[in-house]
């Protein structure tokens, strides 16, 4: 039976995750910060919880506790753009400081471990057009991007250096039921808020994204457990397909069902990207394909979404 740790399991990937896993013969343990009750953090596939730094002193409880990990999957650190532009030093102790502290408690007590890093697609930066593939050289803009471009450049060291089985994985926008931030949730709440058919975004509507659903990206976190070459590896997690704004906007307020209008400010926030879109040729090659499209998905959240808040 493999044994698993998942840093910010608390997170919506993380949890995910965890439940994804517990399905596989897998014992999975979490660390990271909240509160869970132990029925809480179980009825996510958790075998056991522990609020905590990730730090030596926790990484060492765990142990003590149930033993050394077969993989750990590394989550914990910031999470999105916004926060990181409000608060860059606490998104830096947050990502980068973490992944320090992971890689050096796994170097010296547990190297045979395989640590799988979750980066995010913002350290390609503002600078493509189309599919970007993982050799392409972006460059981040946001403390957000550059913490996660700081959190790979560890990985690849303590790889070269020490040689640890790690491998990244550059997520780009995964959505899902659960997810209490990000576009699709601002939308969810402008319409349930708004007095109007009419709700006003940021931005032109112009702009690209790749959109992975969040059991999709959990497939493919676990797929990497099993990638069968141990060099370290950046894989792209998306889907390959892009989507603008306005359509997802628009695929929001069909679902919703009460003929919402959307409109566009044209402000955009200092270095934005036009398109963010994944080249996903190497994630196809370890077995990944996609599974739920973009209208199952959106659907999926607007059900949650009102289920959850107007009942």
């Amino acid at each position: 039976m493999t044994t698993v740790w998942i840093t910010g399991g608390k997170g919506f990937i993380g949890r995910n995750l965890a439940k994804f896993i517990a399905k596989q013969n897998t014992k999975v343990y979490g660390i990271g910060h909240g509160f869970w009750t132990d029925d809480d953090y179980r009825a996510w596939g958790f075998s056991h919880w522990l609020n905590a730094e990730i730090d030596f002193a926790g990484m060492s409880q765990l142990v003590a506790d149930f033993g050394k990990p077969d993989v750990v999957f590394h989550l914990a650190g910031g999470s999105a753009v916004g926060p990181s532009i409000q608060n860059p030093y606490e998104d830096f102790q947050r990502t980068v400081d973490t992944t320090a502290r992971l890689l050096e408690w796994v170097r010296q007590n547990s190297p045979a471990s395989r640590v799988i890093g979750v980066s995010s697609a913002a350290v390609y930066g503002s600078a493509f057009n189309g599919p970007i593939s993982e050799g392409d050289n972006g460059k981040p803009f946001s403390p957000y991007g550059f913490h996660k471009w700081m959190l790979e450049s560890l990985f690849s060291s303590y790889r070269d250096s020490f040689g640890l089985d790690v491998t990244v994985t550059r997520f780009f926008s995964v959505y899902g039921p659960g997810l209490e931030k990000q576009l699709l949730w601002d939308i969810c709440q402008k319409i349930e808020k708004s007095k109007s058919t009419d709700i006003t975004l940021n931005g032109t509507g112009n702009e690209i994204r790749d959109w992975l659903h969040i059991s999709d990206a959990t497939q493919l976190l676990w797929l990497l457990v099993h990638k069968s070459s141990n060099e370290f590896t950046v894989v792209n997690g998306g889907t390959g397909i892009g989507t603008s704004i306005a359509e997802i906007a628009s695929m929001v307020c069909e679902q919703w069902g009460q003929n919402h209008k959307v409109k566009f400010n044209g402000i955009s926030r200092k270095g934005d990207p036009k398109s963010l879109v994944g080249d996903i040729s190497l994630a196809n090659e370890l077995g990944f394909s996609p599974r739920i499209s973009l209208q199952q998905g959106i659907s999926e959240v607007v059900a949650w979404y009102k289920a959850r808040k107007l009942t």
